[in-house]
């Protein structure tokens, strides 16, 4: 890996991060991102299991850092292979030093820095406003990435309140109040076939055997014991596990991590275990055996979940679940209306460092298993 320091004619250096920064870098992160302490910056970056360093990127004026771009380490895994990746993110330029290539430097630095590393991919997940900048430097589009939410509290969700609400924010009211969300009856089918239980501290072992129990073909983030101690650990976050027991035996796990975020209490299904196949079958709530086992399950997990977790929005990935049980349970897609309406959805982006990993299922999201707790922000 390259470590040495860029300098350019107009004053600008770049290279990697010096723990002398630390200061620069959180509070440049709270005058253009909010948010950042000490705690959540070790829990990223420095004490992350998959870097044997901080892999963040920094553009000083001489003086100060005045912009960031960082790396959060991930292990992934392919067909049994696995390989070390970063999700580039908490990219950040200080308002003066904006429209002069810093966002550029910092993007070929890391690009070059990484090149020969053991880091074998760059992925992550910018937004309509960010992935020009992301394409224009080489990442490849894989596609645009389904979140589902059911919406609690639509007032919340806007920031405003309930007298205040434009069209789209009407009628998505309106869908709320119309029983989109009223809770389905669990049926006894399930309800006699299923123990759920919820977990205060995250059942690491169980989850990660729950995960090794059907690994996923596609490329995906590893769910074993290093990710999952480590992931929900983020002290910006809460985070409470449930597990699905069928005659005594883990078959389906959950972790829901919540927050608040500019007024509004927030929820996400960050990982549901084992990671459902896009061949899964979904065949509703009375399954026989087989594969329609996991539908039911799922139906009772969900049940627990929405009526435990108290939130103004509980989001999913989409996938996690089947569609029909989603569905039955009011998860609405960002990428249709309504929620399109008053969302901004997020579009995953690759960039190979290894030619192992540059095949054409890299670009397809038929190629990916994905989940919430891929993502930095989680």
């Amino acid at each position: 890996m390259i470590n040495a320091t860029r300098h350019d004619a107009d004053g600008y250096a770049v290279r990697l991060f010096e723990p002398s920064d630390r200061d620069d870098y959180l509070a440049l992160h709270r005058r253009v991102l909010d948010g950042g302490s000490e705690a959540w910056f070790d829990w990223k970056y420095v004490d992350n299991p998959y870097t044997d360093h901080v892999a963040v990127v920094v553009a000083t004026d001489g003086t100060r850092v005045v912009g960031t771009k960082s790396g959060m380490g991930f292990e992934v895994a392919r067909g049994g292979e696995r390989f070390l990746a970063l999700q580039p993110g908490d990219t950040m330029v200080h308002p003066d030093h904006r429209r002069r290539g810093i966002y550029s430097r910092m993007t070929e630095y890391m690009k070059s820095a990484y090149a020969t590393a053991p880091q074998a991919l760059f992925f992550n997940y910018p937004n309509y406003a960010t992935l020009p900048g992301s394409l224009k430097h080489g990442w490849r589009e894989v596609g645009e990435v389904t979140t589902r939410y059911r919406v609690a509290n639509p007032a919340a969700l806007a920031g405003v309140d309930a007298g205040r609400f434009d069209a789209a924010l009407d009628r998505l009211a309106r869908t709320v109040a119309d029983g989109l969300l009223r809770l389905p009856r669990l049926g006894t089918r399930v309800a006699d076939r299923f123990l759920v239980r919820r977990h205060d501290d995250v059942p690491v072992g169980t989850l990660a055997d729950l995960y090794r129990s059907a690994v996923p073909d596609t490329l995906h983030v590893v769910r074993d014991e290093t990710y999952l101690d480590w992931r929900y650990d983020n002290p910006q976050w809460e985070y409470t596990a449930f597990t699905v027991e069928r005659a005594g035996r883990p078959v389906l796990g959950a972790v829901v991590g919540c927050g608040d975020a500019d007024g509004i209490r927030r929820a996400s299904l960050v990982d549901v275990l084992p990671m459902r196949d896009r061949g899964d079958s979904d065949d509703g709530d009375a399954p026989a055996a087989g594969d329609t086992d996991r539908t039911a399950a799922e139906v009772a997990l969900l049940d627990r979940v929405v009526s435990a977790v108290d939130a103004d929005v509980l989001g999913v990935a989409d996938g996690a679940f089947s569609p029909s049980v989603l569905a039955r349970f009011g998860f609405l897609p960002d990428t249709a209306p309504p929620l399109s309406w008053v969302s901004t959805p997020s579009t995953l982006v690759a960039y190979p460092l290894d030619d192992a990993l540059d095949t054409p299922a890299l670009s397809s999201l038929d190629g990916w298993t994905l989940g919430l707790g891929d993502r930095d922000s989680r």
